[in-house]
């Protein structure tokens, strides 16, 4: 029961204190799983987000699934999902219903937009703990700075992207 319980409060604390979206919530998920509960190695999480970002649907929740099967199994996965969804639910209800009634108050606004700058920290925090482990040489920095221009320049899809840099990736790194 303490290892599902210890699932349950990693992935609270990132459900309740994470803001900004599933991308954001990545760092936040790093420190509890790699760093504070030592449950997956830097490697290990660089692949579990590699594979969560290949799937459809929301990162946090596919993040939280992967960590608690892997943790704890089934239980462990089920405890992870409802976890990093409970505080979120409860509160997207409530912000809605508070949002909607005041958002004409200038301090309302003032709020909102000092969050966002803070939205886009946690994102380049992201990019910045990721990229040195996984842009490791020039063959991966061009992978990445390939999908860069096709997704940001062409508007190309995303899992588009992804599909064909697993090609690639089959094809040169068996």
């Amino acid at each position: 029961m303490g290892l599902y319980w210890s699932i349950f409060v990693a992935f609270l604390r990132v459900g309740t204190f994470g803001y900004g979206g599933g991308q954001a919530l990545i760092p936040l998920i790093e420190d509890e799983v790699v760093y504070n509960y030592a449950w997956l190695t830097a490697e290990e999480f660089i692949d579990a987000l590699a594979m969560a970002n290949a799937l459809p649907g929301p990162i946090a929740t596919k993040l939280a699934i992967c960590i608690g099967l892997k943790t704890g199994g089934v239980i462990g996965a089920f405890s992870a999902l409802t976890a990093i969804l409970l505080p979120s639910s409860v509160l997207i209800v409530v912000l809605s219903i508070l949002y909607y009634k005041f958002r004409h108050i200038p301090s309302v606004q003032g709020m909102i937009r000092g969050i966002r700058p803070v939205v886009i920290a946690l994102l380049m925090i992201t990019v910045a703990h990721l990229a040195p482990r996984s842009v490791c040489s020039w063959d991966t920095f061009m992978i990445a700075l390939a999908a860069f221009m096709v997704v940001f320049f062409l508007k190309v899809h995303p899992i588009y992207t992804i599909a064909v840099a697993a090609v690639v990736g089959l094809i040169f790194y068996r």
